[in-house]
């Protein structure tokens, strides 16, 4: 049997750091270590494409201990897959239903002694619509050593500063009345209800050196959507134009604050933009403005952030490692960017 040793994350002005657990925590290292011992003896993952094995667990967050599911990723049809937090969640419902009993603890095998499980972009959408923002996810290797206890809040970010459009670009007004038009011309949603979640009917604009890319929805019958942000990233793969200088994202007021951009966008813009940083051998991070508007289309709110702000540890192609990412690079040289 492995030994963890359970750190927490802490976050502060100099970013997260691990420290010890609470006095509640201490009181579930039992529990922690059930769940990642159940995790590691999983035998739901089946990869037959990436060969990229996600172990879990999960179970009710309980003192006096609880039954744990284990749970994978299984990948099916081509490169599609039901990522192990997706089988975790069906697993926890099937077998708990929906009487909450109390907090769930989600155990996941992330790499080597010391990693912090990074939940994909979908997978965060996901966890954070069936169980909220303060249950547990416990992180650590099958061979044990230092394993983290992380909160779904660490996994989130919504701190958006608020944007004086008096001191953005000076095309920044003309690009939000376009994303407006040009997203609502675009979206294609005969099925999500206008009053379920309207912070998250939003359009996107993705702005390189070259030109605009406007996306929207895509909603069909069998509720597999593609998102506004996948929608003009995809625009500009066509163009081999990832080189991102800003994104826009607007949504009709709501009265509820900024706009909810989805996390499974998030991460979609993050490779896209990795995509740029691999062809230009340099790091960028650029601006994210959002905006609500009202009936006759003038501005409500404004906020800012930028994409690599509003993904805290992220899943992206970096997590494979360095020979990964050499031969992805090599790959989108290949496409003539």
């Amino acid at each position: 049997m492995s030994i963890w040793n359970f750190k927490t994350i802490r976050s502060g002005s100099k970013g997260a750091e691990f420290v010890e657990l609470s006095a509640a925590q201490q009181a579930r290292i039992k529990q922690y270590s059930a769940a990642l011992e159940t995790a590691v003896n999983s035998t739901v993952a089946n990869p037959p494409f990436s060969k990229y094995f996600v172990k879990e667990s999960i179970g009710m967050r309980m003192l006096d201990g609880c039954t744990l599911l284990p749970a994978g990723n299984i990948e099916y049809g081509l490169c599609q897959a039901l990522h192990g937090e997706e089988s975790a969640v069906a697993a926890f419902r099937s077998y708990y239903g929906r009487n909450k009993v109390s907090e769930p603890i989600l155990g996941i095998i992330a790499g080597s002694p010391g990693n912090i499980a990074s939940p994909c972009g979908n997978c965060r959408d996901l966890l954070l619509d069936e169980f909220g923002e303060d249950f547990e996810i416990v992180s650590g290797a099958p061979e044990g050593g230092l394993a983290i206890v992380a909160k779904m809040k660490d996994y989130l970010f919504s701190q958006f500063k608020d944007l004086n459009l008096d001191d953005a670009e000076p095309s920044l007004p003309d690009e939000i009345k376009l994303a407006i038009k040009q997203g609502e011309l675009l979206a294609n949603d005969f099925y999500s209800p206008p009053n379920v979640h309207p912070e998250r009917r939003y359009h996107a604009m993705i702005d390189t050196a070259q030109k605009y890319y406007v996306g929207a929805r895509d909603v069909m019958c069998e509720y597999h959507p593609i998102y506004a942000l996948r929608d003009a990233i995809r625009q500009a793969r066509r163009g081999n134009d990832p080189f991102v200088e800003s994104v826009t994202i607007v949504c009709e007021d709501f009265d509820g604050g900024a706009p909810h951009v989805m996390y499974k966008d998030r991460q979609h813009l993050l490779e896209l933009n990795l995509q740029a940083e691999l062809l230009l051998g340099v790091e960028q991070n650029p601006p994210v403005y959002l905006v609500t508007y009202g009936q006759r289309k003038e501005i409500v709110g404004a906020w800012k952030t930028s994409v690599k702000e509003w993904l805290p540890f992220p899943f992206d192609p970096r997590n494979f490692g360095p020979e990964f990412i050499k031969g992805l690079t090599d790959y989108y040289r290949r496409l003539g960017c």
